[in-house]
């Protein structure tokens, strides 16, 4: 009989040659109802093609697919957190001014200066996926999308929990917080709690993470199944767990840093995040919406209810109506 292989086996990864860019704007001028509008239409060309008309979890699976073949990025062989900062890190996460932005902690720095001062952080922790043996035999443990700048003693408080909201801290550093979780129904021992402003932020890698290595759902590790996680793809997150990632996307919609971010990692390693491409995947595939087949286009006319003579375009990638695209009214 023919041995089964691990999840976590080296894979061998061609570069792609990329994809076109993945919108385009549409200028059309329409009639309707004695209204003339000039709406802006935005549509993927081909990256999410795969998934058009699916819903639920074999949407989730289709993004899967597409999403999951990417270039394998080393992260221990060969490599430093000094060389991840500065090749990496200084193309994804540098604000205008010239520091990296630190999603754990209030540290303003526009340079590296070394290990006992910063380090660069598994959104989702490597070892809820393997053991410290088998870490560079999964291309999970290289994946930018889930990589990110941080303090070293933020990063140390976080170690391997897992997220929740936090009532009395035992670390508290204004940004991040690990303390009891006191989130309801949810895991009763110690959890990493983000900054408000970057709750949906993890929110939307933790998404991206259970669905592009969904080939993970059966290995994933203990802890990471006492938690938050389930041994199932679909929907692959605990009860709670999934209701408060909803909460904080919902909260804390996607900003243009996550925008720019995913740009950025797109062009080193050629995959992207869909969450923060169309954060409306998010009620398509665990929300209410699961049965509605997704449409790469996402921005679409909604009337304003008492005023039937008046139309908004709502951009459902910004999550807010475009406040720019006036209707201009005739007689």
């Amino acid at each position: 009989m023919a041995k089964k292989k691990k999840k976590c086996q080296p894979i061998k990864r061609k570069k792609s040659g990329g994809h076109k860019k993945l919108w385009r704007l549409f200028l059309s001028l329409l009639f309707i109802g004695g209204i003339y509008i000039t709406p802006y239409l935005c549509s993927d060309e081909d990256y999410y093609q795969n998934a058009e008309g699916a819903a639920g979890a074999e949407l989730k699976t289709k993004l899967h697919k597409t999403i999951r073949e990417h270039v394998n990025l080393n992260f221990d062989q060969n490599t430093t957190a000094r060389y991840w900062w500065n090749n990496y890190f200084t193309k994804t996460d540098k604000d205008e001014n010239g520091y990296f932005i630190d999603m754990y902690s209030a540290e303003k720095r526009k340079e590296y200066q070394g290990g006992s001062v910063q380090a660069r952080e598994h959104c989702m922790p490597r070892s809820w996926w393997a053991t410290k043996d088998e870490y560079a035999k999964c291309d999970a443990n290289g994946d930018l999308h889930n990589l990110f700048p941080s303090d070293y003693a933020a990063n140390s408080a976080k170690s391997n929990l897992p997220l929740g909201e936090v009532g009395i801290a035992k670390f508290n550093n204004k940004v991040s917080k690990v303390g009891q979780n006191t989130y309801p129904l949810g895991y009763q021992g110690h959890v990493f709690e983000p900054a408000d402003e970057y709750k949906g932020d993890f929110a939307r890698v933790y998404f991206y993470m259970v669905t592009c290595y969904e080939d993970y759902a059966d290995s994933w590790r203990p802890f990471a199944l006492q938690t938050m996680l389930r041994k199932e793809a679909y929907p692959a997150f605990q009860p709670w767990a999934l209701a408060m990632l909803m909460k904080w996307h919902e909260n804390d919609p996607v900003s243009d840093k996550e925008r720019k971010r995913n740009e950025a990692v797109y062009k080193i390693q050629k995959n992207r995040n869909p969450f923060v491409d169309h954060p409306e995947l998010i009620e398509v595939i665990w929300g209410a919406e699961n049965k509605r087949p997704f449409k790469t286009a996402h921005v679409v006319a909604k009337q304003i209810e008492g005023l039937p003579d008046v139309i908004d375009f709502y951009d459902k990638r910004l999550g807010r109506v475009l406040k720019d695209i006036v209707p201009l009214l005739t007689d």
